[in-house]
């Protein structure tokens, strides 16, 4: 079974007749799924089976090729209705277990013994007859006692420190700038030597806080990076970048297109022609933004969307042949962490370029989200604009992230409002997921041990804090402090992922805690 794994939990690079005409949706799917919500695991523990849990987006590409390819099989779906506790899950709308099971990418796949604990779990797409393979060893170890024949994972044991200590973030930020540096691949470019995307919140880190020695060197290396991305994953006849390539050659990438990667892009183009000029890079950005003010933005709503589906055999088509085709879905939802994710990073882009009127499209945006704040007693999860209504339960990460967010957009501004609506958000955000204990900020519905989400979580907070309290008042800085003291050990854990060499995304997460950790340090110093 690991040698099944092994060799079929990948992403296929080509699939003939795919249809794209709408989205992955669980309840036209033969297999009998049932909703998820955050107690349906525990109350389906009577019936004494194992559990299918499906990670699945609607833009996402592969998602439909499963269902299409696999769950349509009548051996599959008759085997996994009689056999499984089916549960389907919008990773897009259920952040909360997306982050719990520490999904990596969609589809995911989660299989749990009866019990609820975790049996396996994989990211990709496997057709019928493997899946099918899977499913029946599964059921068959399941019922044996036996565990799968996988690595054995050790789960990292954490003790945070006692009390803030600034040469132990210095030492910090020295180890992760280092790692960054020596995980660039020197003859692809990009970080690591697998599948390879742009890690915007790294690389801005590493342009602001590489040392003069090594400075020269991120410079050259972000910029081949970017040269890399532009001619192997970016669409050149509409802009946009794709989500990732699955080579190490950036070769098979994964069409979606997403509006924070995007936007986070758009800044780090700007940022590294300043320090290396490169007129491509320039016409890129300002076409990426093109589409972003175009393509990814609701006119009726007044606000950027979050993506756009995938489609293979269409971004193959030149600029004339797909005048004649049906352009990929762009999902009519906003997603709070998505839509401030985009935010953040366009506060920055204005100031390099307002073209396709970007600062209005930006405030207007931010008003949007500033009257989902004052106009409701919570904060939604996302907006629908075809049924024009905000629906799902909010978690921390959609709290933190607005947050940060209005805090900035108060000061970039100057608008008393955003200030307003910064307060209210971290208000609830106290109210409803801050530990007294820890000093943190948790999120029930996650996984405590999951350190370096937690991580990021907690940072993103504190700079929305600082950024609101912006005289810095002891109580502010005690806070903070906290925060940052807590997850100050977590050098240790980046020392084994950096060592492990897979899913470099956690690269950003450690960059958007030391960026924290730096704003705390600056505020110190503060008369």
């Amino acid at each position: 079974m690991k040698s099944l794994f092994r060799h079929c939990c990948c992403f296929f690079a080509f699939v003939l007749s795919i249809s794209t005409a709408s989205a992955f949706e669980h309840k036209d799917s033969h297999v009998k799924f049932l909703e998820y919500t955050p107690k349906i695991v525990q109350q389906k523990l009577q019936q004494k089976k194992p559990y299918f849990l499906l990670f699945s987006a609607q833009w996402c590409h592969w998602c439909r090729v499963f269902n299409e390819k696999t769950l349509t099989d009548e051996k599959v779906y008759s085997f996994l209705n009689q056999h499984f506790v089916n549960i389907f899950i919008d990773a897009d709308i259920h952040t909360g277990a997306y982050q719990k099971y520490q999904a990596k990418g969609v589809p995911f796949t989660v299989f749990l013994n009866p019990d609820t604990s975790e049996y396996y779990k994989y990211s990709g797409t496997l057709y019928a007859e493997p899946f099918l393979e899977v499913i029946q060893d599964v059921v068959q170890n399941v019922k044996q006692g036996k565990s799968v024949d996988g690595e054995e994972i050790i789960a990292f044991e954490y003790s945070p420190p006692s009390e803030y200590e600034r040469s132990t973030l210095v030492q910090f930020r020295e180890y992760y700038l280092r790692g960054v540096l020596d995980n660039f691949d020197l003859d692809e470019y990009g970080i690591g030597k697998k599948s390879k995307k742009i890690l915007p919140e790294s690389f801005l880190y590493l342009l602001k806080s590489a040392k003069a020695d090594a400075k020269e060197d991120a410079v050259l290396w972000i910029s081949e990076t970017l040269k890399k991305a532009i001619e192997k994953i970016y669409d050149p006849v509409e802009g946009g970048f794709f989500r990732y390539a699955e080579t190490r050659d950036w070769h098979i990438p994964h069409y979606e297109k997403m509006a924070g990667l995007n936007a986070g892009t758009v800044l780090l183009l700007y940022k590294i022609d300043e320090l290396q000029q490169n007129p491509q890079f320039e016409k890129v950005a300002e076409q990426c933004l093109k589409y972003l003010s175009s393509t990814l933005f609701a006119e009726e709503t007044g606000a950027f969307l979050s993506f756009q589906q995938a489609d293979t055999s269409y971004y193959y088509l030149n600029k004339n042949r797909r005048k004649n085709v049906d352009p990929p879905l762009v999902i009519n939802k906003i997603f709070i962490d998505h839509l401030a994710v985009t935010l953040n990073y366009l506060l920055d882009v204005i100031n390099y370029n307002q073209q396709n009127g970007l600062e209005k499209k930006v405030i207007s945006s931010l008003d949007f989200l500033a009257e989902m704040v004052f106009n409701n007693n919570q904060i939604f999860h996302f907006y629908s604009t075809s049924e024009k209504q905000w629906r799902g339960r909010s978690g921390l990460q959609d709290h933190v992230l607005l947050a940060k967010l209005f805090s900035r957009a108060a000061i970039k501004f100057q608008q008393e409002r955003y200030g307003r609506a910064a307060a209210k958000v971290l208000q609830y955000s106290a109210v409803n997921f801050y530990d007294k204990k820890r000093q943190i900020y948790l999120d029930p519905e996650l996984d405590l041990n999951d350190y370096e989400f937690l991580m990021e979580l907690n940072a993103n907070i504190a700079m929305g804090i600082l950024s609101h309290d912006r005289k810095n008042t002891r109580q502010t800085l005690n806070s903070v402090e906290a925060l940052i003291s807590y997850f100050s050990g977590l050098d240790e854990l980046l020392d084994e992922r950096l060592w492990d060499g897979k899913n470099w995304e956690f690269l950003d997460r450690y960059a958007v805690f030391l960026s924290a950790a730096d704003q705390f340090a600056v505020s110190q110093t503060k008369p």
